[in-house]
């Protein structure tokens, strides 16, 4: 996963593995503290993952806010926001302070994605992209899998709301750690040749912003309701979501990097594609296998699934200017979370008033919208003998 990296490359590594570890925690124990600890309502639930989505919806606004800040510097304040939120997670004692909570840490992880992509993909040389963000995006999965097994071995000695807590600042003292690595540290070696844009819409890169629409749906979906259908409807414990999530984590390490060969290779258009029929088909087993044991092939399946955020990434480098990365991939975070702020809540509303089944039918439906639009997307960033920017010109 290291592979060759060195220099800024390894200390953006390091740092982004800390904070990633440290969301990680938050995101393993997330369900299970709103359900154990708060008592929330699946519509609760959902309006959380709404409220948390909330801060996407203005990233393009964040990140224009600091296009005046060099690149990793803007990841480590990520990292301290994001610190922030995981303190604020150990005082919530209802769905109100949940809430701040949430808002603190979205708006921290919401800035480190675009801002993180941009950096390496500008780091990044021809010909392996994909291969750079599959090494990131599996860093995010080995983090993840650590967290997992710290969520594990703490859910014995410690029990309760003290549980909670300690994973939650202990989560806020590893991003702290990130974000001053990167903040110290790093020479940072990004491209500054050229003054960042605050702001870029352009439809030669269309097919980008339908992308980050339309796959909207099974990344909020899956993060909102798929562990929490476990919990609520078959009583899975917190050490059972913890090993099912480092499971899904273990595989990451090893397949996430693999997807970005696989875009290296064969093009973002096919392995969207084949990616996201999968995905429909992982919804739609969500509603109608009862079987605990196929969930969880369903789960791990769909963690994966919800990597293909890279060959989105790499879809954008082939066909725009590099300057125009940082802006369009913010732009592109918010055109995101359009879905992001209606499918968790119409997922609750959904599941409260109908069954869990019809939530993920409207996530499956979703989906397929994915798999149909690849059809007729332009092949635009096909082709990795192309410089990034030369099909948009």
């Amino acid at each position: 996963m290291l592979g060759d990296l060195k220099g800024d490359f390894l200390i953006l590594f390091v740092a982004v593995f800390l904070i990633q570890l440290a969301l990680g925690l938050q995101r393993t124990t997330f369900n299970n503290f709103a359900n154990d600890i708060l008592g929330l309502m699946p519509s609760e639930v959902g309006l959380a993952g709404s409220i948390r989505e909330v801060p996407g919806l203005f990233t393009v606004v964040l990140i224009a806010a600091v296009a005046g800040f060099r690149q990793s510097v803007v990841v480590g304040l990520s990292g301290l926001v994001v610190a922030v939120g995981l303190f604020l997670h150990g005082v919530s004692s209802d769905l109100s302070t949940l809430l701040i909570a949430v808002v603190v840490m979205s708006i921290g992880f919401h800035v480190l994605g675009p801002v993180q992509a941009s950096l390496v993909l500008s780091l990044s040389g021809p010909g392996e992209k994909g291969r750079r963000m599959g090494q990131f995006s599996g860093a995010q999965a080995a983090a993840s899998l650590i967290a997992v097994g710290l969520v594990f071995a703490l859910a014995e000695p410690i029990s309760g709301l003290a549980y909670y807590r300690v994973i939650y600042w202990g989560g806020a003292v590893l991003a702290v750690l990130g974000g001053i690595l990167i903040l110290k540290y790093t020479r940072d070696a990004e491209m500054m040749d050229a003054r960042p844009q605050r702001f870029v819409f352009k439809p030669a890169y269309m097919s980008f912003y339908v992308l980050r629409l339309l796959t909207a749906s099974q990344r909020h979906i899956f993060f909102t309701f798929a562990v929490f259908l476990m919990v609520r409807e078959h009583g899975m414990s917190v050490q059972t979501t913890a090993v099912l999530m480092g499971v899904s984590h273990a595989l990451g390490i090893y397949v996430r990097p693999a997807i970005g060969g696989l875009v290296d290779r064969f093009g973002t258009r096919t392995v969207i594609r084949w990616g996201y029929a999968v995905a429909t088909c992982t919804a739609l087993t969500y509603a109608f296998v009862p079987v605990l044991a196929i969930l969880y092939v369903a789960y791990c399946i769909d963690a994966l699934v919800a990597s293909l955020e890279v060959a989105i990434s790499v879809h954008l480098d082939g066909i725009a200017q590099p300057i125009d990365l940082r802006p369009t991939l913010a732009l592109g975070s918010t055109i995101n979370h359009i879905l992001g702020l209606i499918v968790p809540i119409a997922g609750g509303i959904l599941w409260d008033a109908v069954n869990f089944r019809a939530t993920f039918i409207m996530g499956a439906v979703l989906t397929l919208l994915v798999v149909i639009y690849t059809k007729f997307m332009p092949p635009a960033g096909e082709g990795t003998d192309l410089t990034p920017g030369e099909e948009a010109a």
